[in-house]
């Protein structure tokens, strides 16, 4: 398998293909006092799991570089953090780069507690931001350039193997080749010189040795007349780049502003490896004269085989493969492929929680950012026991398996006939049904480590009594509350998401009301349309989808009006009469009637707790997980199911 085969990358050789990119994960660890033991858990869990190579999150070479959660660093205490981390990472025959950055006209001088401007080539309006950045004299620029290389050189002479220069995602240096960020008229209007600069330098400090990359967009997502270079202009930046004979090895990615990783790390509404094809482009572009990196949601050993094999690239970023599993290679080499937890493109856990710097997880691996308290593998159970565990939604899949791991004698019962909870509703959901990868992967798990499986099975007291467990995880959910929503005079009919999205409304005209601001009734909202129905969705939140994340939101969004559904922001559900749902505007008070044929209650539900007093007259220790404790989302759920599996 060409995946698992050793390759040079400059001075250094890789043990497989398989990388891990800079992504912002723990970006604490470079914040000056700051404990590095999170992120070194995490990044060192992916090295034991066999990842070849692991770049590790931007830094941030000068502290005019601003966005929330981001520190400028302090030398001492990032050399002594970067030392552990290197060691840490070789230990486990791991090769370790660290890539530079500069936010430049990005995002908004808010992060910065003296409020110092954002720095630019040609006072840029922040696409993200809507703020005007500074233009920078020369000796400024100047000083950047020295930023990169001192940086460069303090991670090189901590140990780490190579450095990378982020030139995407418009960020500076991508900034500093661009037209539409850099219209300067003196020197450093050359688009390459910026760029060029910092290569030249860096190398005249640090000789030819260590290892030098660049990461870079196939495509701009600009459009000539705004600027833009397009994947032409980009591959041609590529090739002046390599043509230095500076760098060792050219990364890929896609975009110039924020918003623009909904599709250069794209969910599963994206296609794998969209990116491939443009990134065989530039490989051809450069005359493979270095490695390049494929990338774009390659997910499974497959794909990335493939790439190689078609000379796509030279190594694969499996980014967010290893973030849902951190032993795809170890698993590759053992011939279990099939047991790869598959990374199923949610971003909830991991890209949409990067904007504010928060530490990410995943969707259904809640172990990620937990490695250094967690360890390797589960603790066994001091006395195995009998678990019964009532409810096979997330928290109950990850809790049986997790108590089933530790070496406890596990039942999973659950009323419905099928496993997944309310995420079973999704299987005729369109592209949103590749969530269920998650459930598939549990079954599967449990199947192998022998938990009995019961479905269609109502479980009350007597049930309790019968099954005598020693342990009962109750992951039972939460009850629909659609009596949340005022009934008026009952002239129209109020269903909860679940019975609309089981039993469908057909062409009948819908309101659905959003209280909850995540991905589930959009999903129901879209679900209805496709069936005919009309469907105004109304939430009282500033917009749809408010607690969606940023790499999914402007796509949802898009998806709703393309299927015709009416969006409604700010406006608050007050009654119902004579078939007509009563709104009223937040801001205005004005009132407004809709005629419709059904409403949609897009309410939390309420926890089902109804076997709790039985539970605990039996003796047993009783445990809670998932919407039981509060009604949340997957996420949650499958966090707390494992921690109850690791607490049984």
């Amino acid at each position: 398998m060409k995946l698992l085969e050793p390759i040079p990358v400059g001075s250094v050789e890789l043990r497989n293909r398989v990388v891990s990119t800079a992504h912002g994960a723990f970006l604490s660890f470079y914040r000056p006092g700051e404990p590095a033991d999170r992120y070194i858990g995490y990044q060192e869990r992916r090295a034991a799991g066999g990842t070849g190579l692991i770049i590790l999150q931007p830094v941030q070479v000068h502290p005019s570089s601003q966005a929330a959660g981001h520190y400028p660093y302090e030398p001492d205490d990032l050399r002594r953090k970067l030392r552990a981390m290197k060691s840490a990472l070789h230990a486990h025959g791991s090769a370790v780069f660290m890539q530079l950055m500069h936010f430049g006209a990005e995002f908004r001088s808010d992060a910065s507690s003296d409020f110092t401007p954002l720095w630019s080539f040609g006072g840029t309006v922040s696409a993200s931001g809507n703020e005007v950045a500074h233009q920078m004299s020369g000796e400024e620029i100047d000083e950047l350039v020295d930023a990169f290389v001192r940086t460069a050189v303090l991670a090189l002479e901590s140990g780490i193997d190579g450095v990378e220069l982020h030139g995407a995602h418009g960020y500076l240096i991508q900034q500093s080749f661009s037209p539409w960020a850099n219209n300067r008229d003196d020197e450093w209007g050359a688009p390459l010189r910026f760029v060029t600069t910092i290569l030249e330098r860096l190398r005249a400090q640090v000789g030819s040795e260590p290892v030098v990359g660049i990461r870079i967009s196939v495509d701009d997502y600009r459009r000539p007349a705004d600027g833009g270079l397009g994947p032409d202009g980009l591959r041609a930046v590529a090739r002046a780049i390599v043509d230095t004979g500076h760098v060792d090895y050219l990364n890929q990615s896609s975009g110039s502003r924020s918003s623009h990783y909904a599709r250069a790390v794209g969910s599963y509404h994206h296609a794998p490896g969209e990116l491939l094809p443009l990134i065989a482009q530039t490989r051809r572009a450069i005359d493979a004269r270095v490695p390049v990196v494929g990338v774009g949601r390659v997910i499974t050993p497959e794909l990335a085989e493939r790439a190689l094999a078609d000379d796509v690239c030279d190594l694969v970023a499996m980014t967010r493969a290893q973030i849902a599993d951190p032993d795809v290679v170890a698993k590759l080499r053992r011939g279990q492929a099939d047991r790869i937890r598959p990374c199923v493109g949610a971003n909830q856990g991991c890209v949409d929680r990067m904007v504010g710097g928060l530490p990410i997880t995943c969707l259904h691996n809640p172990e990620v950012g937990r490695e250094y308290r967690l360890g390797l593998v589960p603790q066994p159970a001091s006395e195995p026991r009998r678990v019964l565990v009532v409810g096979a939604g997330p928290a109950g899949l990850a809790a049986a398996r997790m108590a089933a791991l530790r070496g406890h004698r596990v039942m999973l019962v659950d009323r419905r006939r099928y496993l997944g909870g309310r995420l079973g509703l999704l299987a005729d959901c369109g592209p949103a049904s590749t969530l269920l990868e998650s459930v598939r992967w549990h079954r599967e798990e449990l199947e192998r480590l022998a938990v009995a499986i019961e479905l269609g099975v109502v479980v009350d007291a007597d049930t309790l009594a019968d099954r005598q467990p020693e342990v009962v995880v109750l992951a039972t959910g939460a009850r629909p509350a659609p009596d949340r929503v005022p009934a008026g005079d009952g002239s129209v009919p109020i269903v909860t998401v679940e019975g609309a999205l089981t039993d469908g409304l057909g062409s009948s005209r819908v309101l659905i009301l959003d209280h909850i601001g995540a991905e589930e009734v959009p999903i129901c909202a879209e679900r209805l349309a496709a069936q005919g129905a009309a469907v105004t969705l109304a939430t009282p939140m500033p917009t749809v989808g408010t607690y969606i994340g940023f790499t999914r939101i402007s796509e949802q969004l898009k998806r709703l009006y393309g299927a015709g559904c009416e969006l409604l922001t700010a406006v608050q559900f007050r009654d119902v009469r004579d078939g007509q749902a009563v709104l009223r505007a937040l801001h205005s008070g004005e009132e407004r009637s809709v005629a419709v044929d059904a409403i949609v209650a897009g309410v939390p539900g309420r926890p089902e707790l109804d076997l709790d007093a039985p539970a605990r007259e039996l003796g047993a220790r009783v445990l809670l997980a998932g919407d039981v404790v509060a009604p949340r989302d997957a996420l949650r759920a499958f966090r707390e199911g494992d921690d109850a599996g690791r607490t049984a």
